[in-house]
């Protein structure tokens, strides 16, 4: 039953013992009512059975007593016959309502009928009998009898209405006591009808509601949910879905909590003071400590001496502007070794926690730093030897006219082949730096016309060496920028663009303002890029899949430096390009009248 049949039958079961109590009261109510009108019928029976009984002894006086010899006295008898006649009717109609005054009128009727009959008969008489004593006599004789029952009648009348005067008003007092009795008896009823039926509703509604509220607080706690009769209404549907929602929960509980237990990141929570209040299994393999020997702990503990003033400034500034922050620091592990880890931690003011995970960054960190080593390497111990080598091959080949044809091409491919590990070991170099954030780009205001003229002057020898044409630009715009090193990126794409383009040839240089910023084009007639390699060739080490079919040779490093010194001047670099149809590589920067400049 839902709780709208429950509310309709909250109001129906009062309102139908209403219903029912005020039928029973009114019945009630007219049943005082006809006993009060029969108490004062009752009165008027007695009133009307005198007068009935004064006509019609004035009408047996005049015929008897009368002193008139004739006629005259039996004037009028008709109409007091007919008045006693109407008057005994009305008494008996009027006695038909109480039991006692029926049985006491009902010879009065007769009498009042035998004394009509009299005075039909003495008019009779009279008319036939001439001796005035003969017809006293009759007169006597027949009056008499019927004077000593009027007389009887009415000595039972008055008995029965003094009767009647002592029991009526008992009676009616019973029956208004038995009204009001009925009337408390019903208000009680009807309040306690009311109050219980609204008890129970509440009551059966109430309790259910403290279990969904009290399941509700469980599914917050993620605690086991109680389990309680419910029927079938709403509050059972809404304390259903609160069980759905807390099997979901756990089991999304679940599969969180396998989840980071296979997960090689440390995650945990910290409290305000910094102490571990929550922790991974994952610890237990990147720090060397198990969850409960890290539970209730301070994570500074953990930090190297020299570290554990900057984690901690460090937490204290996340705590303070409440944003997430990521940073790296040295931890120490069980067994006393430093270990590089990259912290992401996030405050919640709801909770009063730092959510942080921490990341093992050893290896990478000992990469770089074997990395490190390795440029320090070539940059020092290869780049005086090869500086050594170019000179004397230049030496070389500068006086190799006497030097067989041969030998003098092996000293070129030499010279070439130690010209692309110079310039490998430069953008290694440069890389690197740009990577580590080591080169400052100097901004100055640059046109990019003369940019671009100075790109193409550089590498105009290697088009006319590859019969590749170049076409400049012929708009200049100006921004904010390193022109040094905008002319390195350029230097790199028209490069590529000319070792790409076939013999005869084609490579357009173009700029076009684009409002908030500039771009820098170059177009090559070459065999395109596939769509898969577009990405990747930004990145170190890659080239695109046609370079193998081209035969041609490179660090595949050059685009990668270009990527990082546009990033560097807050813009983008792209390329669009079509299989067979050629490639055009661009980059954008921000326009200097948009507020590029630095």
């Amino acid at each position: 039953m839902s709780i709208w049949h429950k509310l309709l039958l909250l109001v129906l079961i009062p309102l139908a013992f209403e219903v029912g109590f005020v039928l029973i009261l009114g019945n009630l109510l007219q049943y005082e009512q006809r006993e009060s009108e029969k108490y004062e019928q009752s009165k008027e029976v007695a009133l009307l059975f005198n007068k009935t009984q004064n006509k019609v002894m004035r009408m047996m006086t005049k015929i008897v007593v009368g002193g008139s010899q004739d006629a005259s006295r039996f004037y009028g008898i008709d109409e007091a016959i007919e008045d006693v006649r109407r008057s005994n009717k009305a008494a008996q109609d009027i006695a038909q309502t109480r039991s006692e005054l029926r049985d006491v009128i009902a010879p009065c009727s007769d009498i009042m009928e035998t004394a009509i009959q009299v005075a039909q008969e003495l008019r009779k008489i009279f008319n036939t009998t001439k001796s005035s004593a003969e017809q006293l006599a009759v007169m006597r004789r027949t009056a008499v009898p019927m004077m000593l029952d009027f007389e009887r009648a009415s000595k039972n009348l008055l008995s029965a209405e003094q009767k009647m005067k002592s029991t009526a008003p008992k009676e009616l007092e019973q029956i208004q006591n038995l009204v009001t009795l009925a009337l408390v008896l019903g208000t009680i009823f009807s309040i306690v009808i009311s109050v219980g039926a609204a008890w129970i509703f509440v009551n059966d509604i109430l309790k259910r509601l403290r279990v969904v509220e009290e399941n509700a607080r469980l599914l917050a706690m993620r605690a086991p949910l109680k389990q309680a009769p419910m029927g079938v209404d709403e509050i059972a549907t809404l304390d259903s879905a609160l069980h759905n929602a807390g099997t979901v929960l756990e089991d999304s509980r679940r599969k969180e909590l396998a989840i980071l237990d296979v997960a090689t990141d440390v995650i945990c929570s910290l409290d305000k003071r910094m102490r571990i209040t929550a922790v991974s299994a994952a610890s237990m393999h990147a720090w060397g400590y198990s969850p409960d020997d890290l539970l209730g702990n301070s994570v500074l503990t953990l930090q190297q001496k020299e570290s554990e003033a900057t984690f901690r400034a460090q937490l204290e500034e996340i705590y303070k502007t409440g944003e997430a922050s990521e940073f790296e620091a040295i931890l120490l592990s069980s067994a006393g070794q430093p270990k590089d880890f990259l912290w992401k931690v996030n405050w919640s003011d709801e909770n009063q926690s730092f959510y942080c995970v921490s990341h093992d960054i050893s290896e990478r960190r000992a990469a770089d730093r074997m990395k490190q080593r390795f440029i320090a390497i070539v940059s020092h111990d290869l780049g005086t030897p090869l500086s050594s080598i170019s000179a004397t091959l230049s030496v070389l080949l500068a006086t190799a006219q006497a030097v067989p044809e041969a030998a003098q091409n092996i000293l070129r491919k030499a010279e070439e082949s130690l010209e692309r590990l110079t310039d490998l070991i430069r953008d290694l170099l440069d890389l690197e730096k740009l990577e580590a954030g080591k080169v400052v780009l100097d901004f100055n205001v640059v046109s990019l016309l003369d940019t671009c003229n100075a790109a193409c002057d550089s590498i105009e020898f290697l088009a006319k060496s590859m019969n590749v044409k170049i076409v400049r630009p012929n708009r200049d715009a100006v921004v904010s920028g390193d022109e040094r090193r905008l002319i390195r990126v350029l230097i790199n794409l028209i490069s590529n663009a000319i070792k790409f383009s076939p013999r005869g040839g084609t490579v357009m240089v173009s700029v076009r303002d684009l409002g908030a910023n500039i771009e820098v084009s170059v177009k090559d007639e070459g065999p395109g890029i596939p769509e898969a390699d577009r990405e990747k060739i930004f990145e170190k080490f890659q080239q695109s899949s046609t370079a193998s079919t081209t035969k041609v040779k490179g660090t595949g490093l050059g685009l990668a430096i270009a990527k990082l010194i546009v990033e560097g001047h807050k813009g983008t670099i792209g390329v669009d390009s079509e299989v067979g149809k050629g490639s055009r590589f661009f980059f954008t920067i921000p326009n200097f009248d948009m507020g590029g400049e630095e």
